[in-house]
């Protein structure tokens, strides 16, 4: 009888010690209260895992150059749901990213959408 009480017990145990393992990593680190917008030239495309990254070339205010980085979700998830592949973007295609920036300020996204230079908008779902 005691075996079978302490198999429960165990289990319990290790669904609640494992909990974390569950968890990604979430958007604590972002300002999802405000959807910022940057536009600008893209220097670097990678469709790889565990998230896609698009790097730009951004002209501010002051016509300084920032370099922008957003990051989308996973190659596997963006085929599979999106009109995206590997040439979706191509390095010198001017887009805008639509995004949370990150609370320190960095030039950082977490990417919402992007709206290509022919109107043509790519969702982040």
């Amino acid at each position: 009888m005691k075996k079978f009480a302490l198999f429960p017990a165990t289990m319990f145990c290790l669904v609640l010690m494992s909990t974390p393992l569950w968890a990604h990593h979430g958007e604590a680190n972002y300002d999802t209260e405000k959807t910022v917008s940057v536009k600008g030239t893209v220097t670097q495309f990678e469709f790889v895992n565990p998230h896609v990254q698009i790097t730009m070339a951004v002209k501010n205010e002051k016509g300084e150059t920032e370099t922008w980085t957003s990051e989308a979700r996973s190659p596997a998830m963006l085929s599979r749901y999106g009109d995206w592949n590997r040439n979706t973007i191509k390095v010198g295609d001017v887009i805008t990213c639509y995004g949370h920036r990150t609370k320190n300020g960095t030039f950082f996204l977490r990417l919402q959408k992007i709206v290509k230079a022919d109107g043509k908008e790519l969702p982040n779902l």
